[in-house]
């Protein structure tokens, strides 16, 4: 039996977010997994994970899965499906490509090739919500999108981690670490889980956002 733990930072309360409205639904008990979050959160997503990825290695989880605040678990098959995509990857999530050409703008789906993305997300809400399908699953690929990754904690190198040296404390987080795994030799890809995410994506680029791309950017295009 895996010990999985899923993890999640808010700015606001626990209480008050999707994720957590959905997961005391459905009864944690009922989906076979355990839950923490990082309420009123301040600190970046990339410091956060690097601590949740801490706190399951300390504490014998076997699969962390990092998951968005705005995302609606949109199955009660939750353990099962984890548990074969960590079978299956090292590192895991929904969306992602198998290319990338690193340049401006920055995101995963213009740098990739249209017929090299993967995956399937849902966006709306619980009552309302339209599929975006990607491309197949499941799939080896370069990167994944951030809305949810799961780890196999035990097949991950310590020296892989998130970087906290971003300018941007809320992008970029995900490419950088998928393009580290890979450095890395660590497998990635996408599989077949269904969420619902509660956002419109990316509207409003602002000045931390452009920092993060130009950090990205240097960091990887050669």
């Amino acid at each position: 039996m895996n010990n999985i733990q899923i993890y999640s930072a808010t700015k606001g309360n626990k209480e008050d977010c999707v994720l957590y409205k959905c997961l005391e639904s459905y009864g944690l008990d009922h989906l076979g997994v355990s839950v923490q979050y990082e309420d009123k959160n301040t600190k970046s997503l990339q410091q956060c994970y690097n601590n949740f990825i801490d706190d399951a290695r300390k504490n014998n989880i076997d699969i962390a899965v990092m998951v968005h605040d705005d995302v609606h678990i949109n199955t009660r098959d939750l353990y099962s499906l984890i548990s074969k995509a960590a079978d299956q990857y090292t590192v895991f999530g929904l969306a992602g490509a198998t290319s990338c050409k690193v340049g401006s703008p920055a995101l995963w789906h213009i740098m990739s090739k249209r017929e090299d993305q993967r995956g399937c997300v849902a966006h709306g809400d619980k009552d309302s919500y339209m599929y975006t399908s990607f491309g197949p699953v499941p799939s080896r690929c370069l990167v994944i999108d951030g809305v949810f990754i799961g780890i196999n904690i035990k097949e991950l190198p310590e020296n892989v981690r998130f970087d906290e040296s971003y300018p941007s404390k809320f992008h970029y987080y995900d490419l950088d670490f998928s393009l580290e795994c890979n450095r890395n030799h660590v497998t990635i890809g996408v599989v077949d889980i269904p969420i619902i995410h509660n956002s419109p994506g990316l509207t409003k680029p602002d000045k931390e956002f452009y920092d993060g791309q130009a950090y990205f950017i240097k960091k990887w295009q050669k």
